[in-house]
């Protein structure tokens, strides 16, 4: 991919640039102020003012709310935001749902949920994992049975780590509809009002002391059956490709910001006559994360080229999920070894803004390598699916 400029888009990124800085809110609270990682990702003003200006899917053609950018506007675009440090857009209608939704839905289900959601007027969460059937998730037992006219399907179950559940106004849920089938061959795809009768939500307390997770219920909830998304026992295929649009939506992660901001962290600690950044040691280390941060960089301007000319992400997107949850965790770990024993601090305001929520931020990082699949599920896609390796 060649990465210069044409002068067509270094005037739309000027464009762009002065936009958001006329638009965009001051999302920089008080520094010492933690209200939960999902904050970051949930910033649902600034997402609302993007959606008004039709920015907000930015990935998206037009016909369904987006903009219909090329990839080099696209990554423009994702440029100013990180330059201002503004969040990308994200979401589960509009990272996860969206992409699968234009690949199978019919058209009137395209036109009836991809507009509110390219709108940030809808918001989704995910039905998926259950406290039986996680990174196995086709062991799901959640079931919906529908009804002898063929016109609505009666769910019953429970599902797990539903994050934003208190925010959302629908949920796409993965259920069992032929209990006798295989277990990948008897599943459905179903979107569902939040607002149903019979669907109970329960926060989940997290290590961070705040409920972003909670357990959903669902006790003979009433879904019609034009919900229904692909064909009857067909949402194993439907779930492959939200989940490979999952992990290619994880690509969108700032590394080399990130890694900016332990530099930083490192500049501030002594070590010998210097700085932890000054140590020979400290610097070969960040060095070489700055360099697989470049390799990941990269090969996401490659497959966001791809998508845009029309191909769908596949197993390939495994690699993205593999390569971006460890090397993360490899970098959180650098910022705290710059911290040294500070990095044993919890919300304490004597630690600059940068360093303050490291500890908690890499505690729950620990999840990245378990949640849209593990690293070993990643690792047997790669094997079976792009090697063709035997099982």
């Amino acid at each position: 991919m060649d990465m210069r400029e044409s002068t067509e888009v270094q005037a739309f990124r000027a464009e762009v640039r002065g936009w958001l800085e006329a638009h965009a809110p001051n999302l920089k609270d008080d520094p010492y102020t933690y209200r939960g990682l999902d904050t970051a990702l949930f910033s649902h003003d600034w997402f609302r003012i993007l959606g008004q200006q039709g920015w907000l899917a930015y990935t998206w053609p037009q016909e369904y709310g987006g903009p219909g950018w090329d990839t080099a506007r696209q990554l423009a675009f994702e440029d100013e935001l990180r330059r201002l440090g503004l969040p990308l857009p994200f979401g589960f209608g509009l990272s996860l749902l969206g992409p699968p939704l234009m690949q199978f839905g019919t058209e009137a289900q395209k036109q009836r949920f991809l507009p509110p959601i390219a709108r940030h007027e809808d918001i989704w969460c995910q039905g998926y994992s259950e406290p039986g059937a996680g990174s196995d998730l086709a062991s799901l037992q959640t079931r919906a049975e529908l009804s002898a006219d063929g016109r609505t399907f009666t769910v019953n179950g429970q599902k797990i780590w539903t994050s934003a559940a208190d925010q959302a106004q629908w949920i796409f849920l993965l259920v069992r509809t032929d209990p006798s089938a295989p277990k990948h061959k008897g599943i459905s795809f179903l979107l569902v009002a939040m607002d149903s009768p019979g669907i109970e939500i329960r926060p989940i307390r997290q290590i961070d002391g705040q409920a972003g997770f909670y357990e959903t219920f669902f006790e003979n909830v009433q879904v019609p059956a034009e919900n229904l998304l692909g064909g009857l026992n067909d949402g194993w295929n439907v779930a492959k490709s939200l989940l490979e649009s999952e992990r290619a939506a994880l690509a969108q992660a700032d590394m080399n910001g990130f890694l900016e901001r332990v530099k930083r962290i490192a500049r501030s600690y002594p070590a010998g006559d210097g700085t932890m950044l000054d140590d020979a040691g400290f610097r070969d280390h960040i060095a070489q994360l700055e360099m697989d941060a470049d390799v990941f960089r990269y090969t996401r301007y490659r497959i966001e080229s791809a998508l845009v000319s029309g191909n769908r992400p596949g197993p390939e997107s495994a690699f993205f999920k593999l390569y971006l949850s460890e090397l993360s965790q490899r970098a959180h770990t650098a910022g705290l070894r710059a911290m040294g024993p500070d990095a044993a601090a919890w919300y304490d305001p004597r630690l600059s803004p940068d360093a303050f929520d490291l500890p908690m931020s890499n505690a729950i990082d620990r999840a990245i390598t378990i949640y849209s699949g593990s690293s070993e599920v990643q690792r047997n896609i790669i094997a079976k699916r792009v090697l063709g390796l035997p099982d």
